[in-house]
Parts: C-alpha cells; sequence; structure tokens
C-alpha cells in the first residue's frame, strides 16, 4: 500500500499480538506520518460508562448519555472527544478529533447523523514505529470504511480481520486458555 499518512484508517490487532492494551482491538488513526509517529484510539473498548459519569458540567442530554471507550494507553486519565461521518454521496470521511463539548454538541446539533464517542486514554507510535509493527504483520490495516462504524464494538474486531487478513481468523478462534481447546 503506497499511502503517505495513515490518518482515517484502522488497525485491527493480530490475533497473537501479546501486549494486553492491544489484544484483539482496532485502531481509528487520527494522525500519521512516518517522520512524526501515528496517535489513535482504541474503537471497540466500550468501559461502560457515560460521559455524564466523567464530566458533572455537562448540561445535554446527548452529551451525558456520549459512551466512553478505553481509547489507549497513553495518557489514560485524559479525556477525548471525537466524531466521524462518512457522506457515501460523496464518498469521504470526515474525522473530527480533539473536540471541546461545545463543538462536539455543536455538530451534533447541526448533523444527528455524526457518530461520536468519547475515550480515555490513546494510543501512541512514535516515529517509524508502525510501519515496523506493519512490516511485522502485528496489525490488519484497512480504510475506516462506513460499514465498520456501524459494527457493534464486540464484532468490529473479526469483521475486520475477516475483511482484511481472513487467514487470521483460524488463530482467533484459538482459546486463549489452552486448557479449553
Amino acid at each position: 500500500m503506497n499511502v503517505t499518512s495513515f490518518a482515517g484508517f484502522i488497525l485491527g490487532a493480530h490475533p497473537g499480538l501479546q501486549d494486553p492494551n492491544f489484544h484483539q482491538t482496532v485502531v481509528l488513526l487520527s494522525a500519521h506520518s512516518s517522520e512524526d509517529g501515528a496517535l489513535g484510539v482504541i474503537i471497540n473498548r466500550p468501559s461502560g460508562q457515560c460521559l455524564g459519569n466523567l464530566r458533572e458540567d455537562l448540561e445535554t442530554p446527548v452529551l451525558k448519555n456520549l459512551p466512553v471507550f478505553e481509547g489507549g494507553p497513553v495518557a489514560s486519565d485524559e479525556l477525548l472527544l471525537a466524531a466521524w461521518k462518512w457522506d457515501l454521496k460523496e464518498q469521504n470521511f470526515r474525522l473530527f478529533f480533539g473536540l471541546q463539548p461545545e463543538k462536539l454538541q455543536e455538530l451534533l446539533e447541526a448533523d444527528p447523523t455524526i457518530e461520536a464517542r468519547a475515550f480515555l486514554g490513546y494510543s501512541g507510535w512514535s516515529a517509524g514505529q508502525l510501519e515496523t509493527e506493519l512490516s511485522r504483520f502485528d496489525w490488519a490495516l484497512s480504510p475506516f470504511a462506513q460499514p465498520y462504524g456501524k459494527q457493534a464494538p464486540q464484532n468490529l474486531w473479526r469483521t475486520l480481520l475477516n475483511n482484511v487478513r481472513p487467514e487470521w481468523l483460524v488463530l482467533a478462534d484459538i482459546p486463549e486458555d489452552p486448557s479449553l481447546n
């Protein structure tokens, strides 16, 4: 794949990836360059909380009820707000990352089809690190196409692997505890 930036792409962790921070995760990359590294959030690890549980100052039900996801191991106590939208007619994807609550509220009022989430922490790679991990096949890489955003978080990883690296599904089915095999 000859792409200068993977911003707007998603990564699916290899089934054998041992790092517990990324086991069976899907990461949406918000920024990437070979010189600066990469930044993203895990989009398939819901925390079970809503934004209103973490921020008492929110006034609207839309923001109070916004689901919070575990975004990654970096700065896991920091809250990030993000939103995205596909324009199927125009065949483009828009990602809004690092929003203030007021701006997110404006976006959602202007277009209720925008998908929004809150994240605790983020995932980061130093310059060249992601490229090295991709060359080792630690990740399956795909543009963040519209069907992925509509997947339930618990199904997203397997769906991505099935579409991008179906041969990895054999490994995905191996039980984590070999005694259960």
